[in-house]
Parts: C-alpha cells; sequence; structure tokens
C-alpha cells in the first residue's frame, strides 16, 4: 500500500495514536481492540486497518455491535460519529451474507442517521457486493415498506450491476418495469423511471409513458420529456459519473484523497478556531509569567529567561516529563499546577 495513504501525520495530528507504534501489532490484536480503535481514530481510520478487521472471521458480530449503539451515531459520542460510517463502508469488504444482511439492516432502520450517505454512497456499497447478490438486492427493492430512498438506493445499485454485468441487464430492466407498474409511491415511481431510462433503451419508453398516462409516477421534478431524452442518450455524462460514482471500491472511502476531503468538510473551520484560540492561550500565559517577574522586581537576566521560555512544545510533540503520551495529552496547561 502507498505509504502516503497510511495517513500518519493525520492520525499523529489528530488522534493520540502515533500510526508507526501500532501499525505492525495490527494483527496480533483481538478483532474487539481493532474496533476500539477505529473509533478512536475517529475520522482517519486508514485502509490498513481497514483491511486488517474485514480479514476477521467475527468482524461482522463486533461490527453490528458498534452499529447498534446509538451512541456511536452521534457526532458528540465515541469517535465524533464516524465509526458507523467506516464500518458500513467495511461490510462489503468482508462480502458475505452475514455482512450482506447487516448492511440492509442499517440502510433500512438508520436511513436518518446515514442522511446523505444514503443518497450519495449506499448504492456503490450494495454494488461492491457483486454479481453473486443481484437477486438479493432485488429482493430488498420489492419491499413497499421501505423509505422511498433507502429503496431508490437499492434500485441504482441494480442499474449499476446490470451495466457492469450485462448478461443480468435484461433480467433487471424486467425487474424495474414491474415495480414501476406496482408500487403505490409516485416518488419511487418516478426514481425508478429515471433508473430504466439510463440504460437508454428505447423499449422502455412505452412502459414510462403509460406510468404518466396512469398517474402512477407523481413526482414534479420527474418529467416525461426530460426521461424520454436520457433514453435517447441525452445526460450520459451524468450517468457515466453516476455508474464511476456507484461502482467505486468502498476502500477508497479510506483513502487520503477522501479522508483529507471530509476533514476539510468537517473541520476547517475547528481547526482555524482552535488554531486561534491556542495561540491566544500561549500568549495570555506568557503575559502572566512576565507580570509575575516584573512584579517581584527580578533582575534583567531572569527576564531574558523568562522571555526564553516563550519557546513551547509542540501540541502533539511528545510530552517532555517522557510518559510516551502527546503533549497536549499529558502536562500541556499542569505545569503550573
Amino acid at each position: 500500500m502507498n505509504a502516503n495513504d497510511n495517513l500518519a501525520d493525520l492520525i499523529s495530528e489528530e488522534t493520540e495514536f502515533y500510526w508507526d507504534d501500532i501499525k505492525d501489532d495490527l494483527p496480533e490484536y483481538p478483532t474487539e481492540v481493532l474496533i476500539k480503535i477505529m473509533v478512536e481514530l475517529g475520522l482517519y481510520v486508514n485502509k490498513a486497518l481497514a483491511r486488517e478487521i474485514a480479514k476477521r472471521d467475527d468482524a461482522v458480530f463486533y461490527l453490528r455491535k458498534l452499529l447498534q449503539d446509538g451512541e456511536h451515531w452521534r457526532s458528540s459520542g465515541p469517535g465524533d460519529g464516524w465509526s458507523p460510517i467506516h464500518a458500513i463502508h467495511i461490510l462489503p469488504l468482508i462480502k458475505n451474507n452475514e455482512s450482506f444482511e447487516l448492511l440492509l439492516d442499517i440502510i433500512r432502520y438508520h436511513e436518518e442517521d446515514l442522511g446523505d450517505w444514503l443518497t450519495e454512497g449506499v448504492a456503490g456499497l450494495l454494488v461492491a457486493f457483486g454479481e453473486d447478490f443481484i437477486e438479493p438486492i432485488k429482493e430488498f427493492t420489492t419491499d413497499e415498506t421501505l423509505e422511498t430512498f433507502v429503496r431508490s438506493a437499492a434500485t441504482n445499485a441494480l442499474v449499476a450491476l446490470g451495466k457492469k454485468f450485462p448478461l443480468h441487464q435484461t433480467d433487471i430492466k424486467q425487474h424495474l418495469t414491474k415495480l414501476l407498474k406496482n408500487t403505490q409511491d409516485g416518488t419511487f415511481a418516478g426514481l425508478v423511471a429515471d433508473d430504466l431510462a439510463s440504460f437508454h433503451d428505447p423499449s422502455v419508453m412505452p412502459d414510462i409513458h403509460r406510468a404518466f398516462e396512469d398517474g402512477i409516477i407523481d413526482d414534479p421534478f420527474v418529467q416525461e420529456e426530460e426521461l424520454e431524452d436520457v433514453v435517447n442518450g441525452g445526460y450520459s455524462d451524468m450517468d457515466a459519473e453516476e455508474f464511476v460514482r456507484n461502482t467505486e471500491d468502498p476502500l477508497n472511502h479510506f483513502s487520503r484523497e477522501n479522508i483529507e476531503r471530509l476533514h476539510e468538510i468537517n473541520y476547517e473551520d475547528k481547526d482555524e478556531e482552535d488554531e486561534e484560540y491556542d495561540e491566544d492561550e500561549e500568549d495570555d500565559e506568557f503575559e502572566e509569567e512576565l507580570d509575575s517577574v516584573l512584579k517581584d522586581d527580578y533582575s534583567e537576566p531572569a527576564r531574558k529567561e523568562i522571555k526564553h521560555k516563550e519557546k513551547k512544545v509542540g501540541r502533539n510533540e511528545p510530552c517532555p516529563c517522557g510518559s510516551g503520551k502527546k503533549y497536549k495529552k499529558c502536562c500541556m496547561g499542569k505545569e503550573k499546577s
């Protein structure tokens, strides 16, 4: 693996861990400990840890425990709420029936917790399970009790699987057409019609026209003329982008590029605030020390000694006390106590 993807610098800066201190021991750790490390790392989980967890025979057991714990879904909870997102990206790496059923349970019962991940990422996770899981995904889409966009994520996955494995394409189009005819959900009908149109197959248009005529499609955002344009090759660039997104390797979630993107979205403003706070705090501490020296009428050499102390240990550097912990997690702020 590219050393750059180890995220060693981010792990050092943003967590209590040093990657070089734990990487060689990962194979020796029990799965439960690996999961705890994943939680403690928050956003900054790399490919190596994800792969190691996915290898374990008992991985699904511990991932299920994590995903069923509501505390882990909260941004104020363990790992800032990132561990469930990491967990659902590890499940397709395991790629067995148990991990597949667990993913279905999560998208069935945690659609609100998933938020944008549901519409942007879940289809790709289902696709990653591969050709052997087309039938179970089809069965999942027939459940009318599912929330509209949960079902739509699964039909999006079927479209990508149909394009990736052309031998299944006719069967998948027939399945989507049946869903279109039988659904009582007007919004879902519009989404399925859009899925059908994305195959660019004119033979699906009569069924789409009929769905509009019969009032099955009831969604102001889905226009009959636009779907006809899609069938005839319009918006092909958008279809291509969606296919690439829905066939991406789930392991890329743990890439440096993606983790840095998520960091920028979620923490960039906070980092700037923390940096300003740290600088202000250090300035205040130095002024207090200097005032104390001046009040006690110290000599000029003593004043110079205090000024020299302005150079402080970095927050993420090893603590001078020798504990092995980072300064910010050990003696920072305790020197005067």
